[in-house]
């Protein structure tokens, strides 16, 4: 039974903790919210003891664990404060809000040997999961190019915050380097390191300020010679996330929506013979063979977040219980921070931003 330290007792930990709740694999040992009624309200319903500050959580005797999840504001200046404890770290994302910062603390991390677990909850999406499982099982060959539309009208979501809770967070922050970044960890995930980013942003045209672009598309150059493409916009009227994959051996499509999610997985006629076909001078039959084998696997999911809630807190007990090293750390993390920071950063300045062997942006200036 793992003894778990909550730093920040609000929903999402809440959601976090009910993932595997029957499952016996931990237990809340010791909570602390900046709110008083919030840490009494948790404990009552999970158990555990009630701190008064976020000094006595980190030095509460018996813990095993911690589990992070605050104001995004708030996270970065928790986390610096809790690797000292020494104890394994579940935080949630943005662990900070630039790449710089990000890689400090995972430096940090790794000077005091504590593992830490990031939550970018789309990797652990079933889609996903079964996305990594097959690209481990079948050699993709050479990546050519990675493509991802974020698609939402967000000035919805803005003006329900201005009118029923306009001190939110969400009002004071761009949605790319807090929300978007865990469409930008799967492209990194798939397609490795980022050497350089060029972007265009759109702001101020729906006449609503904001602090995210109304639209903001970048061209990403991974240091393997891959193509990127990223795409968000808050001025769509309908929604689309989705992701495009091109490599040697297959191209794979992943969407979704509210009724699922969907895995595409299109394969390159796998011999000779199956790309030529067996009339090979005939053009009509020819390529209507190669199309034939290059028919594509479908898998369907369920939406909802019931089963990726429960694969993040199942990793953080192997994490913890059996010391499995999480793919999502804070060097992922560092990386996943500096490439939102660069895609922001050339749009505003209208340059190309280049990212260290960190995946930190080098600002011009440095230079």
């Amino acid at each position: 039974m793992i003894h778990l330290a909550l730093y920040g007792c609000g929903n999402r930990t809440k959601q976090l903790l009910n993932a595997l709740r029957s499952d016996g694999f931990y237990c809340v040992h010791a909570c602390y919210d900046i709110n008083p009624a919030a840490s009494e309200a948790l404990a009552k319903e999970y158990g555990g003891s009630v701190c008064k500050s976020s000094s006595e959580l980190l030095a509460f005797p018996g813990v095993d664990a911690f589990l992070i999840s605050l104001n995004p504001l708030c996270q970065a200046s928790a986390l610096r404060e809790t690797i000292p404890a020494r104890k394994p770290i579940f935080i949630e994302k943005p662990v900070a809000f630039t790449g710089r910062e990000a890689h400090e603390l995972a430096v940090m991390a790794d000077e005091y040997f504590v593992p830490v677990q990031v939550g970018f909850m789309r990797r652990y999406l079933p889609e996903c999961v079964a996305l990594f499982d097959f690209l481990k099982r079948n050699d993709p060959g050479k990546l050519f190019a990675v493509a991802c539309d974020w698609f939402h009208h967000g000035e919805g979501v803005s003006l329900y915050f201005q009118r029923h809770d306009p001190g939110n967070f969400r009002l004071k922050m761009s949605q790319i380097p807090f929300h978007c970044v865990h469409m930008l960890d799967i492209m990194l995930a798939v397609g490795g390191p980022v050497k350089r980013v060029t972007s265009q942003a759109i702001s101020g045209v729906s006449g609503q300020l904001s602090p995210t672009p109304d639209d903001l598309m970048s061209q990403i150059e991974y240091a393997n010679g891959a193509n990127g493409r990223f795409h968000y916009t808050r001025m769509s009227y309908f929604g689309a996330m989705g992701y495009q994959f091109h490599f040697e051996n297959y191209s794979i499509r992943m969407n979704n929506n509210e009724t699922g999610y969907q895995l595409q997985i299109y394969p390159r006629p796998r011999f000779m013979t199956s790309r030529i076909g067996p009339t090979p001078d005939d053009r009509k039959t020819f390529l209507s063979h190669y199309d034939k084998n290059c028919q594509p696997m479908i898998f369907n999911y369920p939406a909802g977040e019931a089963a990726h809630t429960e694969n993040i807190m199942y990793d953080f007990v192997r994490m913890v219980r059996d010391c499995v090293p999480p793919e999502a750390n804070l060097h992922a993390a560092a990386r996943v921070q500096g490439l939102a920071e660069a895609m922001e950063l050339s749009g505003a300045l209208k340059k190309s931003i280049e990212l260290d062997e960190f995946g930190c942006p080098v600002i011009p200036e440095e230079k």
